[in-house]
């Protein structure tokens, strides 16, 4: 499966990278092919919630949901990640040292307020690493969608904060807001000292799909990831130290969540409901005479259930 279409890989590296550079960011669209964007939906369909699931599966939080370890169930996110291109174009930004530092599939729904913030910090603090962060639209987005505040690269490193008010952006920074009203398919590819968010939406219907994957100059530090071994093409010892084989992951990977923060909805009443009524059934049965318990399951056993 092809991940990047012809003409987003006929792109010198080092010219995205100089792009990237000036302005903070660089985008392409329909960078990523159809087949690509069909298989991430596919694994992300496969593997989207499990109650006492023993496997890999997408969480809620507020008004967005996430999957964040796609490293251990989808293929084609792997081959996206690890792709010579995306190293290429980390080597041209960051040099010959990068790790990537976190990654998911998230869903932002309406309703949902982002605030403006840089991504130059750690679960901690503040911190000064270089890095980009690379996103893929998996739906057309005509609203809520990413924005990032042109050359803020240069001068946030010097704030003491990470967010910032949508006063203080109207005030000081509105005329350099550029927002990525983009087809399905687009990347972005951002510098992580930029201010940034993804516009609000009032429409409760509203849905954004996309990818996310921060990569930066810490090798010694990351996210925790679960990795399915068998979707690795190719693992070369850049690959290696790319994916922390051997490194500590010690921040708090993103988001931090429990049942708490799932939604209350048909999905979690149907799981909900299933599980009272297997139960149920099970305690009943477990209070049986032996004998009856017997009848039942030759009963079961000759019905094929």
């Amino acid at each position: 499966m092809e991940i990047f279409r012809p003409s987003f890989l006929s792109i010198d590296s080092q010219t995205i990278a100089d792009e990237l550079n000036r302005n903070g960011y660089f985008s392409f669209e329909r960078a990523v092919t159809d087949e690509f964007v069909q298989a991430v939906e596919q694994s992300v369909a496969q593997n989207r919630t499990g109650l006492n699931s023993n496997w890999a599966h997408g969480v809620n939080m507020g008004r967005q949901y996430y999957l964040t370890h796609m490293l251990a169930v989808s293929k084609a996110f792997v081959d996206y990640v690890c792709h010579d291109k995306v190293l290429q174009i980390s080597k041209c930004i960051l040099g010959p040292k990068f790790r990537l530092k976190a990654m998911r599939y998230y869903e932002t729904m309406g309703g949902h307020h982002m605030q403006w913030h840089t991504d130059n910090k750690t679960d901690k603090a503040i911190a000064d690493i270089p890095g980009i962060i690379f996103i893929v639209y998996l739906n057309d987005v005509h609203d809520g969608e990413f924005q990032y505040i042109a050359g803020s690269h240069e001068f946030s490193g010097q704030k003491a904060y990470s967010d910032y008010s949508d006063e203080e952006i109207r005030e000081n920074y509105q005329e350099r807001v550029v927002s990525f009203k983009k087809p399905k398919g687009t990347i972005i590819i951002y510098n992580t000292y930029g201010i940034h968010r993804a516009k609000p939406v009032k429409d409760p219907n509203y849905l954004r799909k996309s990818l996310f994957f921060q990569v930066d100059n810490e090798v010694k530090n990351a996210e925790p990831i679960l990795l399915n071994p068998s979707l690795l093409s190719n693992l070369t010892k850049e690959i290696e130290q790319y994916l922390g084989f051997g490194l500590p992951a010690e921040y708090e990977i993103f988001p931090n969540t429990d049942l708490r923060h799932h939604p209350l909805n048909a999905t979690l009443l149907r799981s909900f409901f299933s599980w009272l009524t297997y139960r149920l059934a099970r305690s009943f049965f477990d209070h049986l005479p032996l004998s009856l318990k017997n009848l039942v399951k030759s009963k079961r056993k000759n019905y094929g259930i």
